[in-house]
């Protein structure tokens, strides 16, 4: 599970980094709109990962 986790944070950022530049290149407000979403779900991602690595934790001991 964690593995797939990793995965879609990678992506995540490759998707960041390239709205960012077409952003630059564009000045497009889509590209910033994009990069929100990606940012937000990439928090919301991190926070999925810190409560299932808790969670883990305890019931492992």
């Amino acid at each position: 599970m964690f593995a797939v986790l990793r995965i879609l944070a990678i992506l995540a950022l490759l998707l960041i980094v390239y709205a960012s530049f077409r952003y630059v290149r564009e000045r497009n407000p889509r590209w910033l709109n994009l990069i929100r979403v990606v940012f937000f779900s990439l928090l919301g991602l991190g926070v999925v990962f810190g409560i299932g690595l808790f969670i883990e934790r305890l019931v492992l001991g």
